[in-house]
């Protein structure tokens, strides 16, 4: 008894190598004909995906061009932000220097204007050591043995090292002291903050 198989279409048991059935006249659709489709499917997904890579081309290695360049682009963005790091570090601070007895006479003459001149910069303020704070939070400055103004100019120690370099001084040793002035006052006259001292 020769094989059969079911017509897909009338449902109709027929030869198994009938190409057409004898019962509804529709072609056979073999395994082969849906191998083809599911290839071809197949075929199609592949370029589909493939399509995004068209502007890369393949290296020798397996890598793309165009990753390549996105490689280089990230490290020359990355030495360029380097740069500019180093680029932005902070200007050098310049300090107007200053005697102490000029800051007492400013004050003196036109407490206004030295306020306007001298509040808010930098100062590198020469003279002599007047009163060390028993605590360890300022010293004050003088013009020498014959300063008789009420002015007061206040440093204030900012670091252990400041403190270190005071602690082997005393009264009436010659000082440059390098600061920002944070405020300036008929009563209260400049205050300080200490960046550098300088023993002269």
């Amino acid at each position: 008894m020769s094989e059969t198989k079911i017509c897909k279409y009338c449902k109709t048991e027929i030869p198994k190598d009938a190409k057409i059935c004898p019962n509804c006249r529709k072609k056979q659709k073999g395994p082969v004909g849906i191998i083809i489709a599911v290839v071809v499917v197949l075929l199609i997904i592949g370029v589909a995906a493939g399509g995004g890579n068209d502007n890369s081309a393949t290296l020798g290695n397996g890598s793309s061009t165009s990753q390549t360049s996105k490689n280089e682009a990230t490290t020359q963005e990355s030495s360029s932000d380097t740069d500019t790091v180093e680029t932005a570090s902070e200007p050098e601070i310049e300090y107007l220097p200053v005697t102490k007895e000029e800051l007492s006479n400013a004050l003196h003459d036109n407490a206004l204007k030295a306020s306007e001149t001298y509040k808010g910069q930098y100062l590198e303020v020469s003279g002599y050591l007047d009163v060390i704070d028993s605590s360890g939070k300022y010293i004050s400055l003088n013009s020498g043995e014959e300063d008789y103004s009420f002015v007061n100019v206040q440093c204030y120690i900012k670091s252990d090292d400041q403190k270190t370099t005071i602690m082997d001084l005393s009264k009436g040793s010659s000082l440059t002291i390098k600061g920002k002035c944070k405020d300036v006052g008929e009563l209260m006259g400049y205050s300080i903050d200490i960046d550098e001292i300088i023993v002269n």
